[in-house]
């Protein structure tokens, strides 16, 4: 999960890359006013953007909990949909991941833009426009989403790298009831949020406790769309035409 997670941020970064090259930015506007404080985490650095989301800690739980929710998300087979908070920017999403190949689609200034690991090669997806385009290993390396090209998606309970430590705190959602399920590694920390069986809330958190990610959840399925984790109804196109269908 954790190289999943990784794989998330790049997908986020390399399709902004994309969005502000290729699309005139005068007939948008800002997704959110960063001049406000209120808007920021942790400072200048890392985050700049949360969620709405109400949360107050409460004491450590001894005995783990996890929730329907959480433990699908932790098996690394799902179906997600909800909303981005990284870079800058809120993003719809729709994500996944079978254990091996990923899928993630985020909307951004009306366009949505997807990528694609799929038996190791990665795609870039314009699902308005039904294309795709395959990129190459140095232009996954030039964009810096090299760790999209895993073969190993690992959930966090089964990482061989590393076994997390993992905590439980009682939490207020929005003031509800619910958990924090913390999963801390020495590179990185996981955080999942659930009320009952509800998964509402992950974030990530890099080794200097800033927060890099952020995703409220919508719902979240063992089910996976036909539509998602393949090519089919997408045509193949070269990477110039590819980043036209975001002009034309």
């Amino acid at each position: 999960m954790k190289k999943a997670l990784c794989a998330i941020i790049a997908a986020v970064i390399c399709m902004s890359l994309v969005f502000s090259g290729c699309k005139d930015e005068s007939s948008h506007g800002s997704v959110v006013d960063n001049s406000n404080p209120e808007n920021y985490a942790n400072g200048s650095e890392g985050m700049n953007l949360q969620s709405d989301i109400k949360i107050e800690e409460g004491e450590t739980v001894s005995e783990k909990n996890l929730g329907t929710d959480t433990e699908l998300f932790m098996s690394n087979s799902y179906y997600l949909e909800g909303t981005i908070y990284s870079g800058g920017e809120v993003m719809p999403v729709k994500l996944a991941t079978d254990g091996t190949n990923i899928e993630l689609t985020a909307t951004l200034k009306g366009l949505s833009f997807g990528v694609l690991v799929l038996d190791d090669q990665t795609y870039a997806i314009q699902p308005q426009a039904k294309v795709y385009t395959e990129l190459s290993d140095l232009l996954v390396k030039t964009l810096g989403i090299d760790d999209l090209n895993v073969s190993e998606f690992q959930s966090i309970r089964d990482s061989s790298n590393e076994q997390a430590a993992v905590n439980q705190i009682a939490v207020t959602i929005n003031g509800e009831p619910g958990i924090c399920t913390d999963f801390v590694y020495s590179d990185t920390s996981v955080k999942l949020y659930s009320v009952g069986d509800k998964l509402v809330q992950v974030e990530n958190f890099d080794n200097k406790g800033t927060m890099t990610m952020q995703i409220v959840v919508d719902s979240i399925s063992a089910q996976i769309p036909a539509d998602q984790l393949s090519l089919k109804g997408l045509t193949k196109q070269n990477i110039p035409s590819f980043l036209s269908s975001f002009v034309g």
